[in-house]
């Protein structure tokens, strides 16, 4: 009997040390969030949450909670860009924020407490301390509510911060994991609204998103991150990659990043040109595009849609209950029509780590 209870014991303690850690992540999981891929996780949350947090979200919308808030190029007007509050994601998290006492504050306090959780064990796995830093407004909770027609188009959650020019040094914080739990009960893929996920065909060769504060702009040899560092001797900036462990510039002289649309590839030797592809351009992105107000519309449009040169993709399903992580900086994504005669409910969000530099203006 001994021999048997010590054999169970055996079988039952890792079990339990597991369930008490509340681990999520596996390591293949955190493999892809760290070199540029994405991790989809299946029954994420309970059914009783799921249910709850829908309903909530429903209430929220008819009480007038949602408001638009979609990608918009802020140098192009939203009527020269087709934007209808109906065709644009509608997200609840502004005034009445995912704190408030307004709808169901208990189911969204209980998926809170399960994203802490998941964002301590992936400051730990992924070498990201300063996830793990609580303050207010730090960490972004939303809901998302897209109507039948509703769509996304292709964009990055974070850039660099010196492209948003002296803006983008103003906050102590920055995008850094993305996070998606959907809601939606047996939603097929004919309903459309997928997450349309544009990683490498393979992973990244080092740590996407970002080295020693100095966020990522693109790739070398498609699997190279390559770097921008903006805090160079000589006062200026200058693209690298890490080889062996140390910066290897490739820039040919150090430069000061330009006002938008920015091609970082004029500035690298002919040797490295046609092997640079940058994340995001105004092409591709349309927050990307000229922010003085020069640059064409059409831009805007294009970015709707997906690029049809990028052939290496990944859609996923919003089916309830899955949960979706991916680097903030490096992965371009979008999200599809929505083709369903019902709405596509989710929870999403970002989890911040700390800016290189704070301006203190």
């Amino acid at each position: 009997m001994k021999i048997i209870l010590s054999l169970f014991l055996l079988a039952y303690v890792p079990l339990l040390a597991a369930a008490l850690s509340n681990n999520v992540l596996s390591p293949s999981d955190v493999q892809k969030i760290s070199k540029g891929g994405v991790a989809v996780i299946n029954n994420f949350i309970p059914e009783t949450l799921i249910e709850a947090m829908k309903k909530d979200a429903r209430y929220l919308f008819d009480h007038g909670e949602f408001t638009p808030d979609g990608l918009t190029n802020t140098a192009v007007s939203k009527e020269k860009q087709g934007f209808t509050a109906r065709a644009d994601r509608q997200t609840f998290r502004g005034g009445a924020d995912w704190n408030s006492r307004v709808g169901d504050y208990e189911a969204r306090s209980e998926f809170g407490t399960i994203m802490k959780n998941l964002r301590t064990e992936l400051s730990q796995k992924l070498d990201r301390p300063s996830l793990n830093v609580d303050g207010e407004r730090r960490h972004e909770m939303t809901y998302n509510w897209y109507e039948p027609g509703a769509k996304l188009g292709r964009h990055l959650d974070e850039h660099h911060e010196e492209t948003k020019g002296v803006k983008g040094w103003l906050l102590g914080t920055r995008r850094s994991v993305t996070w998606l739990v959907y809601l939606n009960d047996n939603w097929s893929e004919s309903e459309g609204g997928a997450l349309r996920c544009y990683p490498r065909n393979g992973l990244s060769k080092n740590p996407v998103g970002c080295h020693e504060g100095n966020l990522q702009v693109g790739w070398m040899d498609e699997f190279d991150p390559i770097y921008l560092d903006c805090f160079r001797k000589s006062g200026q900036s200058a693209l690298y990659r890490v080889v062996n462990g140390k910066r290897d510039v490739l820039s040919v002289r150090d430069f000061d990043v330009p006002s938008q649309p920015i091609e970082f590839q004029k500035f690298l030797p002919d040797l490295y040109k046609d092997r640079f592809e940058q994340i995001s351009t105004a092409r591709l992105d349309s927050r990307f595009a000229n922010v003085n107000g020069n640059s064409d519309a059409s831009i805007a449009q294009a970015s709707l849609l997906a690029d049809k040169s990028e052939d290496h993709f990944m859609d996923v399903i919003p089916k309830a209950g899955t949960l979706v992580l991916f680097d903030s900086v490096s992965l371009p994504h979008l999200v599809q029509e929505v083709t369903a005669k019902r709405q596509r409910i989710a929870a999403t969000g970002w989890f911040h780590e700390d800016s290189q530099f704070l301006l203190d203006v």
